[in-house]
């Protein structure tokens, strides 16, 4: 399936091969954070350490921002920055991007979907969910996701893919593993657990460091200019536009989207600095991008992204990572 708005694509992916400090185009990766509360507290996210006072999105908001993507964004990830099911209207949320003609993405964690969410969200016709279980054993999970409950989450994820196998209309779902130092030697035997059991794909992600707030891993930032200030924008409950999904505790502020056109943000004049540090091979002077470990993307990945749709190609980048591509370097 071909992509909304080709034109729009292309024109973006110039600007970034050419190394264009201004945007001619709109971006099309869209992440918006309907709630930025969460009822973990994972060693690797860096949720933990954020400033941010925590809220949902209302309603209103959510329409003007999916009606000013929708002409050129096919997919909608509504997981940005928490557990979406602690919004008390993500269903509407749906809603909302299905009305607007977007598919809709969620990322949860699954303990919040028990046997009443999971019809839900069948019939409020997600499009992809993810699962983020990360573990293998219930020792390693509480280890890495403290505040979980290892067996409800196995019992509701089990749940949910028995209940999508007998939906006509089921989201694509994929039970991912965030794989990092303290969990790297299970993966084999997360990929054996889980196969078999009806999830779409089976993701063994690299643990990113989030623009150095967890686990900071030195680093020089590459000569290549980062894809993400080109083609994406992230935005919190409240409207905050930051720099990218890397910069989960809005550690930067790029514009307002509650009071400014999301156009005018992603070519304003903040924006346009950072991609001029890039451009010049001085990334590394921006705090978020120093000692950012997000891998570059290699140039047939950004070619392609202008003529396959959002959805395929996330699955082409979670296969190529779990071929062991894309992997973010790991302490040790």
């Amino acid at each position: 399936m071909f992509p909304r708005n080709i034109k729009n694509r292309i024109a973006l992916i110039k600007s970034y091969l050419t190394r264009q400090e201004r945007l001619n185009a709109f971006p099309f990766e869209i992440a918006i954070g309907i709630t930025n509360r969460c009822n973990l507290d994972c060693s690797f996210c860096p949720h933990r350490i954020s400033p941010r006072s925590q809220g949902n999105i209302s309603l209103d908001l959510l329409d003007s921002l999916i009606t000013q993507v929708s002409p050129y964004a096919d997919v909608v990830d509504l997981s940005f920055d928490g557990e979406p099911f602690l919004h008390p209207e993500w269903s509407e949320c749906v809603k909302i991007c299905h009305r607007h003609g977007v598919r809709a993405i969620l990322q949860s964690n699954g303990l919040l979907v028990d046997e009443a969410v999971t019809h839900e969200i069948l019939e409020a016709g997600v499009d992809s969910i993810t699962f983020s279980v990360d573990a293998a054993t219930e020792e390693t999970y509480r280890r890495l996701k403290l505040g979980g409950n290892f067996k409800l989450v196995l019992k509701n994820v089990e749940y949910f893919l028995q209940q999508a196998a007998q939906t006509s209309r089921r989201p694509r779902i994929t039970v991912q593993f965030v794989r990092g130092p303290e969990n790297r030697d299970e993966a084999d035997d997360f990929l054996s657990y889980w196969r078999g059991k009806g999830a779409d794909s089976i993701r063994i992600k690299p643990m990113l460091n989030f623009g150095g707030s967890v686990g900071s891993i030195p680093r020089s930032v590459p000569g290549k200019p980062c894809i993400l200030l080109w083609t994406s924008l992230s935005i919190h409950w409240d409207g905050i536009v930051t720099l990218c999904c890397m910069d989960i505790e809005g550690r930067t502020n790029m514009g307002d989207a509650s009071k400014t056109p999301l156009r005018e943000i992603a070519d304003s004049d903040l924006f346009r600095a950072v991609r001029r540090l890039h451009i010049n091979g001085t990334g590394a002077k921006h705090p978020v991008c120093r000692n950012c470990d997000v891998p570059a993307v290699a140039w047939p990945f950004v070619l392609g992204s202008a003529f396959v749709d959002d959805m395929t190609r996330r699955q082409v980048i979670r296969l190529v990572q779990n071929m062991g591509f894309l992997q973010a370097r790991e302490k040790t």
